[in-house]
Order: structure tokens, then sequence, then C-alpha cells
């Protein structure tokens, strides 16, 4: 048996907890009834003395026989003294000498008129509680009323009070300690079954998953490692995707090049017309090749944090109406058009103009390179910290359940599609860093099959 399992921890610190409760609760409990018999046989002592004061008082005495009879049915010894302490009479079941119950101090109490009521163990070892009243006349002492009560019956009363309480404790700890196994086992139980996944997990077995018995906190640890575990196996299928991907786009231009390269190195052209258009072929594999090596160097440097922006108030009309002056001639030639819709008034926004119109060029050429008719359409609405750009299609859209993932890094909407339009699966994730750096938000809104509407949300100042 392992003792640093957390169900052998938990359940030891349970048990630990209940033979402290019982301990505390045994102690508090038996201090509690000791006091109050205790206290309530010296109260019962002193009434008894305060009543036989009064028959004695009223009967001008109180004859030998009715002292004893009355010491036997209470079942304590009487002594009555006269006014210098010598006894005057005295109960039959009291067989030991009144020296070993009243001392000179409380004899003195008696004589200046005060009660005593004390407890006192005499040399046999016995206890006894000792009331006594003074019997005054006229505020003259005339002698006084001894009652001693044996505290054996209390002793013997408060053992067997004291067995029940060990008894109560040892059936309660029993109890607790089957509670304690139990419930660390069923506490435990859950996180047993999460270490045993993670463990799975970190040794590649992504389709592990944890069962959710609970809506607690253990409950939710079990379902964020169940949303772990699915991310990372989308995110392994994504990567493997994403690098046949990268592989296939890079050794297309790059078969291209070699190819056409030793074409033309060989000349096995017929004529300059076909030379001119091997070169173009070769310049436009070579940009496109550019072009996706540019992506990933520079989504490595936003992930790195190498990237700073050089921010600065920007007036965001001019700057959408330029793009969309440098993305016209796509458009046109697909038979696209765009539209622009701002407000009558003057719209600044905080940002770097470089990586904004990255940004902006980013989404316009997806938008144009996935709308076959139709037309894109850029608004502008402003509010008091942020304003909000659009950027509406009538493409093919996005299904829904690709929407989640399509800002990840290395994530690809319909790859085959996706190929055939030459996207790389790094311009949407590139674009999200860089909103990020703005202090922005980016969300997307889709149809597929009607459309897909991207929408912008950057601050009007500094943060």
């Amino acid at each position: 048996m392992k003792w640093n399992r957390v169900d052998m921890k938990l359940g030891v610190t349970m048990l630990s907890i209940f033979l402290l409760v019982f301990a505390l609760l045994g102690f508090v409990t038996d201090r509690v009834i000791t006091k109050f018999y205790i206290q309530k046989s010296h109260e019962e002592n002193m009434e008894l003395a305060a009543h036989f004061l009064k028959m004695a008082n009223t009967q001008h005495g109180i004859n030998p026989d009715a002292i004893t009879t009355m010491a036997e049915f209470s079942k304590v010894g009487i002594h009555v003294l006269d006014a210098t302490g010598a006894i005057a009479s005295r109960s039959s079941n009291m067989e030991q000498p009144l020296e070993q119950y009243l001392t000179p101090s409380m004899l003195h109490v008696l004589q200046k008129g005060q009660s005593i009521d004390t407890e006192i163990t005499t040399a046999t070892g016995q206890g006894f509680i000792i009331s006594g009243l003074p019997l005054m006349d006229r505020d003259i002492f005339q002698g006084s009323v001894i009652m001693t009560a044996s505290l054996a019956p209390i002793v013997a009363f408060l053992h067997n009070i004291r067995q029940l309480l060990l008894i109560l404790c040892i059936v309660g700890m029993v109890i607790g300690l089957a509670f304690s196994f139990v419930l660390s086992r069923k506490l435990t139980k859950p996180i047993q079954q999460m270490v045993t996944a993670t463990r799975n997990i970190a040794i590649g077995h992504l389709d592990t998953r944890v069962t959710v018995s609970s809506k607690d906190e253990i409950g939710v640890l079990a379902a964020s490692i169940n949303d772990m575990a699915r991310d990372l196996e989308r995110y392994q299928n994504t990567r493997s995707e994403f690098f046949a991907n990268i592989s296939h786009d890079l050794k297309t231009p790059i078969t291209y090049l070699e190819g056409y390269a030793r074409v033309v190195a060989e000349r096995l052209y017929e004529s300059e017309e076909e030379e001119q258009q091997y070169l173009m072929i070769i310049h436009h594999e070579a940009k496109r090749l550019n072009r996706l090596i540019n992506d990933l160097f520079e989504l490595s440097k936003l992930e790195d944090g190498q990237i700073r922006l050089e921010p600065e108030t920007l007036n965001l009309v001019p700057l959408l109406e330029r793009i969309l002056s440098n993305v016209s001639l796509n458009a046109s030639q697909k038979g696209i058009e765009l539209c622009l819709q701002t407000p009558a008034s003057v719209i600044q926004i905080w940002g770097d103009e470089g990586r904004l119109e990255q940004i902006l060029v980013n989404l316009l050429d997806n938008a144009i390179r996935y709308t076959d008719q139709g037309s894109i359409t850029a608004s502008i609405e402003p509010g008091t910290e942020q304003c909000r750009i659009s950027i509406q299609d009538t493409g093919i859209g996005i299904p829904e359940v690709e929407l989640p993932y399509l800002f990840d890094r290395l994530y690809r909407v319909e790859k085959s599609r996706s190929r055939q339009h030459g996207g790389s699966g790094l311009g949407l994730s590139i674009v999200s860093k860089l909103i990020e750096l703005h202090h922005g938000q980016i969300e997307v809104k889709s149809r597929y099959g009607q459309g897909t509407c991207f929408i912008l949300t950057l601050p009007h100042r500094p943060h």
C-alpha cells in the first residue's frame, strides 16, 4: 500500500479529524456532566441543611431518632454542634470522628454566622461534600448543622458515564474510519482516473477521455482534461495536415522552378514567346514560394513576440478606401463588386498603419478568393471607445463546425478547396495575432453557401 496516495492522505486526515472531534467532544461532555452532578449534589446538600435547620428552629431541637431517620432517608451524615463546636447530636450512620470532616477554619466560618459548602478527601481517600449552616438566635451564634454527603455514588455514576462515552467514541471512530475510507475512495477515484488519463495523453493516446460524473470542481477538471485531449488530438491532426499541405505547396513551385529552369537553361523551347512564358511561370512560382515562406516567418515571429508595432492615430476611412482600391483589380477580374459604407464623420483609430493594411488586405483577399460572384462590402460602425469594421462577402461560406478553429495556427478550412485556391492556413492566424497586438478583437459569422462576415473591433485611443 502506497502511503503517498491521495486517498490515503485524505483518509488519514479525515480520520484524524474524527479522532480529534470525538476526543474533544468526550472531554467536554465529561467535564460538563461532572460539573453538573457535583454542583447538583452541593445544592441538594445545602437544601437539606437549610431544611434541617428550619425544622430545628421550629421544633426547638430534634431528637436523635429523627436525625437518624432523616439521615438514612437522605443518605447523608448529620452533625448538630453547639456554640462551642462540640457535637450535640449526630446521625447513627456517622462513625468517623467529626475532625475528619470539619477543620478549625470551617468551624470558624460557621461561628461568624456564615455557611460553608466545600469538598474534602479523608485520610482513607474518600471524598465528601461538606455543607454547613449556622444556627443563629438574634444574631447570636447558638450552634450549627453539618451535612456530609459521600462522593462515592457520584464517582461511580461518572465512571459509568465515562465508560459509555468511551464506547460511543470507539463506535464513532469505527464509523468515522469506514466513512473516511469510503468517502476518500469516492473523492479520489475521479482524480486517479484523471492521473491515468493524463499519463496516457502524455504518451500519445490522445483519444483518451475521462468520465465526467459530477458538476463540481472535479467534474470541471475532468471536462477540462477531455477538452485538452480533444484540442491536442485536433492539433496533432491539423499539424499533420499542415505539414502535408506545406510539403505539397513547397514541392509544387520547386518542381515547376526546377523543370522550367532546366527547359530554359537547355534551350528546349521553340520560340522566344515560349521562353517568355516559361520565365513568367518561374517568376510566378518564385513569388508564390516567397509568399509562403514569408507567412511562416511572420507567424513564427508573432508567436515569439518579436514583432513590435509602431502605432499612431490614423484616419480609418482614407486607409480603407486605399486598400479597396489596391484589391479592386483582382475583384473586377472575377466580376465581384466592391462596396464601402462609411459614416460622414471622421473615424480615427489607434494602430500601426502597415500592420492594419496587412490585416485588411488579407481579409479582402480571402473574400475575393472564396467569392465566385456577387459583392464584397466593407463597412465602418463608430462607437464610443471602439469602432467596428465589417467585411461581408457573398462567397462559399464556412461550415459551422469549422468556425471555432478558424484562427488556430496551422488550420485550413476544406483542405482540398483551400489548396485549390492557394491558401496555406496561415493568413488568419497572422491576422488574429496582429489584432491582439492592437488590443482589438476579431470574430466571424458565416453560413455555408451564403457568405462570410469578419468583424474587427479596434480602439480609438491607445491602451
